[in-house]
């Protein structure tokens, strides 16, 4: 076995040993695009693409392989490549059309995501809500509703209306942990067989 198999092959068992040994959950924490609210975690590979910034509520469980696209290639110009108009013009076309808000993408408190989903730009998805397993998100997700397929559509609803917005109007997840430890009844009720 020649010097550049070695080396190939002590790189995989490296890298085969950090998965591996991974401890899971990961806590995500805020940075220069991202903000993330109290106690939200991932299962390893969340991957954040573009310039745009993200807003991840509290107490949010991501599985892994999520990919979270704050902007796509802009094919209202003639020439989709950035790479071209960097080359050419030193800048890239500003769109008048697009969403402005301050978040390309803003996840609510209390939401879970499965394994290897796309959340595509300017999306909101409200509190409370699950993204299926493999899904791609292009369009908002109501609170407490289920989505899943390519692309994500609606499956469920988690609660009833009233339930819905009892949940929401609580707004638990600003609670600090003395009135979450207070309050075990409201966390310990099944609100779909207790309406």
């Amino acid at each position: 076995m020649g010097i550049k198999s070695r080396i190939k092959r002590w790189l995989q068992l490296k890298v085969k040993n950090l998965l591996e040994n991974e401890k899971l959950p990961i806590k995500m924490l805020s940075s220069n695009n991202l903000y993330v609210g109290k106690n939200s975690y991932h299962n390893g590979r969340l991957e954040i693409r573009g310039n745009y910034k993200i807003e991840i509520g509290s107490y949010c469980a991501f599985g892994r392989d999520i990919k979270l696209i704050t902007s796509n290639h802009d094919y209202n110009f003639p020439v989709m490549q950035y790479g071209f108009y960097q080359k050419h013009f030193q800048q890239k076309p500003k769109n008048e059309n697009r969403n402005t808000s301050e978040y390309s993408i803003v996840i609510g408190n209390d939401v879970w995501i499965g394994d290897n989903v796309s959340i595509l730009p300017n999306v909101i998805i409200g509190t409370g809500a699950i993204i299926g397993t493999g899904s791609v998100v292009t369009k908002d997700v109501a609170a407490y509703t289920i989505v899943g397929g390519v692309p994500a559509k609606y499956i469920k609803d988690r609660f009833s209306q009233k339930t819905k917005e009892k949940l929401l109007e609580s707004e638990w997840w600003n609670w600090d942990d003395e009135t979450i430890q207070k309050n075990k009844d409201f966390f310990f009720t099944n609100y779909n067989t207790n309406e």
